[in-house]
């Protein structure tokens, strides 16, 4: 019977369920379990060539807390053995991260370097390994919720194989302590494995042991499984798995009489199941000598003869054999019929926010929401193993030698887009596009704007010579109550080291502010003052001048549109565009006003930064129900209007920062990235770009809000995200994307 099941972390099913009922759980977010691993070939080395491909698996594919113990020498054939009166000693090696590198030690004591990866070995059996692992090595981890013995070298199928089996003994003794247990064995035809096979049956592996954990039967009607993976080149991730009995074949003898003779190495060798002894060297005794020499080929013989759905059989056709027993050797009857398992998830979500934060449960429920099968993990250095990847995290988390050429691989920003985000690039860059496109409505929808480059204040009248024509002006205009300038940090957010002024004066006395701040913080710094720090508007936006050197200068819009309904606070608007591959623009038609704190007043009457400024991230406690609102829900303007010029700027911006060239600005195909931009409206409702920004603070949205910034993650998951991996566009939230922008620039790198 087949069965279509679906590895992941849920609700276990009932017995019915099992051969009836297909499963549609993704892989979701779990929390970590306890997972002993051990087996009964040894530590790392020729008799033990899988175990570290095995733990390598489970570290990049599971969140599990993993805990090794295994004889410190090869120990098969020894079934579920304890040694009477033996007192069991443990030492303890470092595995490199690599499975094939060299194993330091064996140690007396354990080292606990950091980051350094432990095992302990024992020399006793595997069911000792089992017993002291379950009970006493590693009870700072809480009890051990699964125990995994192998991966074996060879394969345990049929009752002969089975019985003697050390790696089925110890999971057998996981089972009789109370523990879930899972016996893996890789049923291998040559020794020579490319690596790349060795991880594709531990992929298998893990797939089956994810899905037989998540559904242990919840009356007791089995305590272990045995899993026979057939390790050959042949072996897929999509490879058939099939619920088997145990094959209750016999064998014939498996030892030679060897007559008046004693092998040298007769006591303490162990050789695997499926190899015969060399030659030995061998002395005259009169010793009654027997030599282990089991006939394999005996014991497989009537394997294709008996009916197909035993473990032996599952083996000789390349199945994945999957048996459920009771810990009397018992087999379970219920499980037949064929596992279907999921095929890999399309792509790999690599979102290394903190699970806690405002953004992480939008993206990650979008993900599963539009695309289920998708698999989401947590560890930055996934990024490093994983093929089809999305990656999801802050600027400085993302994998950019991947990003460079690496179609698989999948970020949430470009690498070079300065001439975006930076002021001072920003206004360049509209300036030159202005230059070789005079019909370019930016030359009406952007402030007239100046770069300004200082050290230190004193240098200010030095600096001024350079940008000569806003200087004519700002004392052409001084005492006439116009000519107000907006100075900007050219690198700052948040809305950090604005400032407005009229007059040359004013202006000096800003830079010369800036350096007393800094003075001031040095010197708290210095003599570790404990003194209060200032928590006012203005203090929330100091910046530290040392740090910057790039300003911006902008012509100050003092005639921003007011609404009386809204208490006639200034408002802009923010939106937010996703810019993807090489490239295509979108506007997002849900979008945000966010207000200043107090009635708007001119300059001239008032100006304090409270009223002018309408970044809310300054806000603070003083921030209220009315600092964000829907920019949709807001009446006494033509919106309509204002979302038309807001996609034509945006458009004509992305095209200007296009053409500055690939050093500022460089989309890549495997690339996307969301903006929040900038706009204020005039009171005759002409729209006008203030600034880009990377990264924007989602969270400004609020609980209340909080709908506009999902529905937008929906939107980039459904119609950029899945149709990256080849899967089809979704539907694409309330709001939708506008495109106002595309070229075709893929062919330029």
């Amino acid at each position: 019977m087949r069965m279509n099941l679906k590895v992941g972390f849920t609700s276990p099913c009932s017995r019915l369920d099992r051969t009836t009922t297909p499963l549609h759980t993704a892989h979701r977010s779990r929390p970590a379990m306890h997972v002993l691993i051990t087996n009964d070939d040894g530590p790392p080395g020729p008799d033990s060539p899988y175990i570290e491909y095995l733990v390598e698996a489970l570290k990049n594919d599971t969140d599990w807390d993993i805990s090794v113990a295994v004889p410190a020498t090869q120990k098969s054939w020894i079934s579920k053995a304890h040694f009477i009166g033996h007192t069991i000693t443990a030492s303890f090696i470092t595995v490199p991260a690599v499975p094939g590198g060299a194993v330091e030690g064996p140690y007396d004591r354990a080292k606990n370097l950091p980051g350094a990866e432990e095992w302990v070995l024992l020399d006793g059996t595997p069911a000792s390994c089992t017993q002291i692992g379950v009970h006493h090595l590693f009870k700072e981890k809480g009890p051990v919720d699964l125990v995994i013995s192998g991966p074996n070298l060879g394969r345990n199928s049929t009752a002969v194989f089975i019985l003697s089996s050390g790696t089925i003994g110890a999971a057998l003794e996981g089972a009789l302590c109370g523990v879930k247990a899972i016996g893996l064995s890789f049923a291998y035809s040559s020794r020579n494995h490319a690596a790349d096979e060795v991880r594709t049956a531990c992929r298998m592996s893990l797939k089956v042991i994810k899905h037989l954990y998540t559904h242990w039967p919840t009356d007791k009607s089995v305590d272990l499984f045995s899993v026979n993976v057939p390790l050959n080149a042949h072996l897929t991730d999509s490879s058939r798995v099939q619920y088997t009995h145990v094959l209750e074949n016999r064998w014939g003898s498996a030892f030679e009489y060897v007559e008046d003779t004693v092998l040298t190495t007769a006591t303490g060798k162990q050789v695997e199941i499926a190899d015969r002894l060399e030659p030995e060297v061998e002395e005259e005794s009169g010793k009654l000598q027997f030599k282990w020499m089991p006939n394999l080929a005996e014991a497989m013989s009537g394997v294709k003869e008996e009916p197909a759905g035993n473990d032996g059989w599952a083996i000789t056709q390349g199945i994945v054999s999957v048996t459920a027993l009771k810990a009397n050797y018992q087999g379970v009857p219920e499980y037949t019929g064929e596992l279907i398992l999921p095929p890999l998830p399309p792509f790999t979500a690599i979102i290394t926010y903190p699970q806690t934060s405002y953004i992480y449960p939008l993206i990650a429920s979008n993900l599963l929401r539009l695309y289920p099968d998708v698999d989401i993990v947590h560890d930055p250095g996934a990024a490093e193993k994983r093929g089809k990847v999305f990656h999801f995290a802050e600027y400085e988390d993302l994998n950019f030698e991947r990003m460079v050429g690496d179609k698989e691989y999948l970020a949430c920003s470009y690498i070079y887009r300065k001439a975006l985000i930076r002021k001072n690039y920003l206004a360049h860059i509209i300036a030159v596009h202005r230059v070789k496109h005079p019909e370019t409505l930016l030359i009406t929808h952007f402030p007239e704007s100046y770069e300004l480059e200082l050290d230190y204040a004193e240098y200010l009248d030095e600096m001024l010579d350079e940008i000569y024509e806003f200087r004519d002006q700002l004392l052409a205009d001084e005492g006439e109550g116009k000519g107000w300038w907006i100075l900007k940090p050219s690198m700052s957010d948040r809305a950090q080291g604005i400032r407005i002024f009229r007059t040359l004066e004013e202006l000096q006395a800003i830079f010369e502010s800036f350096e007393e701040s800094d003075d001031d913080e040095d010197s708290a710094n210095d003599d570790d003052n404990d003194n209060d720090v200032p928590t006012g508007f203005s203090a929330n936006n100091a910046i530290v001048t040392s740090q910057i050197r790039h300003f911006l200068i902008q012509k100050y819009l003092a005639n921003p549109l007011i609404l009386p309904q809204y208490s006639n606070r200034k408002f802009h608007i923010r939106t937010y565009v996703v810019a993807s591959g090489a490239i295509s623009v979108y506007v997002y038609k849900g979008m945000l006003a966010l207000f200043a704190l107090r009635e708007y007043q001119l300059p001239d009457v008032d100006a304090d930064l409270e009223v002018h400024l309408t970044n809310t991230c300054i806000q603070g406690d003083a921030k209220d129900d009315g600092s964000v609102r829907l920019f949709w829900d807001l009446e006494g303007f033509d919106k309509q209007s204002a979302w038309e010029q807001i996609c034509s700027i945006t458009g004509e911006t992305f095209a200007a920062a296009v053409g500055a060239g690939r050093l500022d600005f460089q989309p890549l195909p495997n690339a996307f990235e969301i903006y929040g931009v900038d706009f204020l409206v005039d009171e005759g409702g002409g729209v006008w770009l203030l600034e880009v920004n990377a990264y924007p603070d989602f969270a400004q949205t609020g609980d209340a809000l909080k709908g506009l910034v999902d529905d937008l993650f929906r939107c980039v998951v459904g119609k950029i995200v899945g149709p990256y991996f080849g899967l089809p566009s979704m539907a694409t939230g309330e709001n939708g994307l506008e495109k106002v922008y595309a070229a075709d620039l893929s062919n330029a790198w």
